[in-house]
């Protein structure tokens, strides 16, 4: 039995549930159910009903594509054959005006200033929308960023659906497209192209290995994929033990199996898919898999809780952090906490460099992507001035903006750019290949060749040059030239936002930080030492392109005010209003599930610790991370900041560290900490044991010279002493070939730089030489310049 699920697309709503009375109405009670779709750029698919009963009307809509039901229809009026009706409390007041016609009500959509021919069809004979007519709303709900499921509750959006086992065993929720198939044995969920199949049993035994084999036996009888690894992460609160076990995989193919134990039954849940289908589609994977529910499970609730006074535990939490840091190998951080409206913690472990000198909580570091939440914050407070609205068309600010799509180029507003929620594909490579040569219109103009892997809505797709352009569009709009949008940006945010606060140590400007002399140095992987090794501070001058979605300098100091403004609504330590707080809780709204506890919002991580809303972002950079989180609802956060590139492990067991000890839970963090170090250790066994410090001239001679791709621009290799290297101008690597069981050489691993662990493969396309980057949808091909 198959159960469809429409697609996910991006218009306009926000969950909201409003009572609609109505003087005119039939005082018959009747339902009619109507679907059909908006034919925006892509078409939307929606249901509406429409209900009377006791002389009260009332509608309401779901939009599926948005992971939305039940939002409030109001103002439903209809005279003769003419209907129409308002989504309640929606910016924009999308409305749909159309024409019934038997069993179909056709018209036009409208919001703002875009509008769309609509079509529904009746699929309920009972009901007549002439029965809900002249209705008067006494609605009330928060507004919406425009066209992205919003919860004005600030919960994460939902999934378009939840299947509940008929046996009342588990749910799992359905991301929209996918398709739901009950087999005999087992059910499956498929992805709307077919390149993904996730299978989910449950057995009545413990024995995990064996259970795994049975289940793919049971999905597939020809199963015969040899295993390559065999994981056992920490468990879940009340699960007693969990496997991962990863499959070696034909190329362009992928399988996993999971399976946790829970009072005797083993749950498993398999995956089958193509790898270029899992590069589009990672996230909804995520989502099942962190939404699979134990209906038999009792999961932890902090709701209520009030959390204990840091200052009691921050003995223990010291020596965690000093353990932690110093069992990853990390060279410093910083860390700052905040509680009811103060900074009850700022403090430094370990050091800056090479040089020795005492980490600082005013020490400056990059901060890597938790600048993307800075930058919404800026947007916030425009609006507030009515430079833009969230909803206003990108084009009308910044009139070059493409992408690969025209139609789609015209359809997208502010928003779209900061939600994560568009589509883009993440292309970070582009960036880090073209820096030397690349300005922050650049950046707004390589869009362009953007084709998006999912439609609006549909999927969390992560993309920094999108956000960038999101920070530029926004130095336009506050009045920046095209050619100054760079330097406009900067200003800006000086003005409106770091300044109010008193962050004097937040900025762009690495002469600043230069001049001050109280940074650390960026540290990357060194794969021959199998450790952190410093790098030059001018390796992280590539992010500069694109600087408002993560190239920002700050200290442990200046983000905990930071973090108190947020805590404050949007009023700064000193009293000082920067932003209104609607528009900062707008930025706070959830746009489009990554896990099943965890949405992004405009700039943010929308998520909760055991039913405790937090607000978050982490952050990487080319030699430094940070990680950024606060709990809205009770007054608790925590900024930690890194010398060390790719900490987040650390990071985030800080935080975690620190919720557990204020709520008083059992340590799940220590556990992590623990997993993490081993498969970060075995990460580096299987990255060093394949190399080779020998190079054959033979077999890399067809390589050596100047090689281009159209997307990341020239490399050049050559061979000296022995030692391969990479000079893409931006950067050099030295390259090391890789070998496989029999020996033979499978590729070559960049050994240092931004490209660190990556693998060249040489091969040939046509006759011809060629160096392939990458593989499945995120692959780039240079060949040889004649």
């Amino acid at each position: 039995m198959q159960h469809a699920v429409t697609r996910l697309t991006g218009l306009v709503v926000a969950l909201a549930v409003v009572a609609i009375t109505s003087a005119g109405a039939s005082a018959t009670p009747s339902v009619g159910t109507w679907e059909g779709q908006i034919e925006a750029p892509p078409p939307l698919e929606v249901v509406v009903r429409f209900e009377v009963d006791a002389g009260v009307a009332s509608g309401t809509i779901d939009i599926p594509a948005q992971g939305a039901s039940m939002l409030t229809l109001e103002e439903i009026e209809v005279d003769g054959d003419a209907v129409r009706f308002v989504i309640a409390g929606l910016p924009g007041t999308p409305t749909f005006e159309g024409t019934l016609d038997a069993e179909v009500i056709a018209g036009t959509f409208s919001q703002g200033d875009a509008s769309f021919p609509f079509e529904l069809a009746r699929v309920d004979v009972d009901a007549d929308p002439r029965e809900a007519s002249d209705a008067d709303a006494a609605a009330s709900a928060a507004p919406g960023p425009g066209p992205a499921p919003v919860d004005p509750a600030g919960e994460p959006a939902e999934a378009a659906d939840v299947y509940e086992d008929p046996e009342g065993v588990f749910t799992v929720p359905v991301p929209t497209g996918w398709t739901v198939e009950e087999r005999d044995e087992h059910l499956a969920l498929v992805s709307p192209e077919g390149g993904i199949r996730l299978s989910l049993l449950t057995f009545g035994e413990d024995d995990l290995e064996a259970v795994i084999e049975q289940a793919w036996a049971t999905v597939d009888p020809e199963f015969d994929v040899p295993v390559d690894a065999v994981l056992e992460p920490p468990s879940d609160p009340g699960i007693e033990r969990t496997a991962v076990v990863n499959y070696d995989a034909p190329s362009g193919e992928v399988y996993q199996a999971l399976a946790q134990v829970h009072e005797g039954v083993v749950h498993v849940l398999l995956v089958d898919a193509e790898l270029e289908a899992v590069q589009r589609r990672g996230t909804q994977i995520n989502l099942i898999f962190s939404g699979y529910r134990i209906l038999a499970l009792e999961e932890p609730d902090l709701t209520g809780v009030e959390p204990r006074p840091v200052g009691d535990v921050l003995d223990e939490l010291e020596a965690f952090i000093e353990e932690a840091r110093q069992a990853f190998g990390i060279p410093g951080a910083a860390v700052a906490i905040v509680q009811d409206d103060e900074v009850v913690y700022a403090s430094g472990f370990g050091v800056r460099g090479a040089g020795g000198e005492a980490m600082t909580a005013d020490t400056h570091m990059m901060i890597g992507s938790t600048g993307k939440t800075i930058t919404t914050m800026l947007m916030a407070a425009m609006v507030d001035d009515g430079l833009f609205d969230w909803d206003t068309p990108v084009v009308d600010v910044l009139p070059v903006f493409a992408v690969a799509d025209p139609e789609l180029a015209e359809s997208m507003v502010m928003w779209h750019l900061v939600c994560a929620c568009s589509g883009v594909p993440r292309r970070d490579l582009e960036l880090l290949f073209n820096a030397d040569d690349m300005s922050a219109e650049d950046v707004v103009e390589s869009l362009a060749t953007f084709e998006f892997f999912t439609e609006f809505g549909e999927a969390f797709q992560y993309s920094n040059q999108l956000v960038g352009t999101g920070g530029f569009a926004a130095a336009a709009a506050d009045g920046a030239a095209w050619g100054e949008l760079w330097q406009g940006y900067a200003d800006s945010l000086e003005r409106r936002v770091l300044e109010p606060i008193g962050m004097p140590h937040t900025t762009l400007s690495f002469e600043h930080v230069i001049e001050r002399a109280e940074h650390a140095r960026p540290h990357q992987l060194d794969l021959d030492a199998g450790g952190y090794g410093e790098v030059s501070l001018d390796v992280e001058r590539l992010l500069l392109p694109v600087a408002p979605a993560g190239s920002h300098w700050s200290t442990a100091e200046d983000m905990a005010r930071y973090m108190l403004t947020h805590l404050a609504v949007g009023v700064a330590p000193d009293g000082t209003r920067v932003v209104s707080e609607e528009q900062l809780r707008t930025t706070w709204e959830p746009t489009v599930p990554i896990t099943a506890t965890a949405s992004y919002g405009l700039g943010w991580i929308v998520a909760e610790y055991r039913n405790v809303s937090v607000l978050t972002h982490g952050g990487n950079t080319l030699g430094f991370t940070s990680d950024f989180a606060f709990m809205p609802d009770v007054g608790v956060g925590v900024v930690v900041l890194t010398n060390a590139q790719g900490t987040n492990l650390f990071s985030e067991a800080v935080r975690e560290r620190l919720f557990e000890l204020v709520f008083e839970q059992p340590s799940q963090a220590e556990a992590h900490v623990a997993f993490g170090l081993e498969q970060t250790e075995q990460m580096l066994a299987d990255l060093q044991e394949p190399l080779r410090s020998d190079v054959d001239e033979a077999a890399v001679a067809p390589y050596l010279g100047t090689f281009a791709s159209p997307v990341l621009g020239t490399i050049t290799l050559t061979l000296e002493d022995g030692v391969l290297t990479l000079d893409a101008g931006e950067f050099r690597t030295e390259l090391r070939p890789s070998v496989d069981d029999a020996g033979e050489t499978e590729h070559y691993v960049a050994m240092q730089g931004p490209v660190a662990t990556a693998a060249f493969e040489f091969t040939e396309e046509e006759g011809e030489s060629v160096i392939v980057l990458g593989e499945g949808v995120v692959s780039y091909t240079f060949a040889r310049v004649e």
